[in-house]
């Protein structure tokens, strides 16, 4: 949609169709999106005719199938149904396990087996939780300057286990960090003075 708001801007809409419709394949994601879009949805559908009928492979994501798309013109919604409509499941304890040993392929930590098998024997509703999950762990791992533990896991996605702490060889980098005379504001000249913006 970006792509094609941005070619009607400067005029350049056939080489938007020209690239699209010349490709061998076409995945889109989150193609609610382009409900109510009536531009969007008209140069969609001449992509589709020109794909489709090259026999090229059309993969189209959405949170709803396409008969609740409310605003779909429905010339589309027949060639969305003439497909195969599939309903994603819930990643089940495999495929977690198998998600979370490819996000945290690069993590440094001691206890990589049994955190993977603890994440995993914990119920996501999506991939994208899965994600948001490991990037909310690796984040409380950095922040507190201390490895990515089972225990650390607990505490961030379930509120208990007890506060971990920073092992000694952390706090030289913790203290670094936290001490840092640009990020202390008692270092600064009157800090009573000192407004936080508004957001602009």
């Amino acid at each position: 949609m970006d792509e094609l708001i941005g070619a009607m801007q400067d005029g350049s809409v056939d080489r938007f169709r020209a690239r699209y419709r010349t490709a061998d394949a076409l995945v889109i994601d989150d193609v609610q999106f382009v409900v109510g879009k009536e531009r969007t949805q008209e140069e969609l559908f001449h992509v589709f005719n020109a794909l489709h009928s090259e026999g090229k492979q059309l993969v189209f994501a959405s949170d709803r199938p396409p008969s609740q798309l409310d605003g779909l013109e429905e010339r589309l919604r027949s060639r969305f149904e003439g497909g195969l409509v599939v309903e994603m499941q819930v990643p089940d304890r495999a495929l977690r396990q198998k998600l979370y040993t490819h996000y945290l392929h690069e993590v440094e930590t001691p206890e990589r087996e049994a955190l993977i098998a603890y994440l995993a024997d914990r119920p996501v509703t999506s991939v994208r939780e899965v994600i948001g999950n490991v990037k909310r762990l690796m984040a409380a791992a950095d922040v507190g300057g201390i490895p990515l533990l089972v225990n650390l896991a607990k505490m961030e996605l379930e509120g208990t286990a007890g506060t971990p702490t920073a092992p000694e060889a952390a706090g030289p980098a913790a203290d670094t960090f936290f001490l840092d005379d640009e990020k202390v504001v008692w270092h600064l000249p009157d800090p009573g003075a000192r407004f936080i913006e508004d957001p602009r």
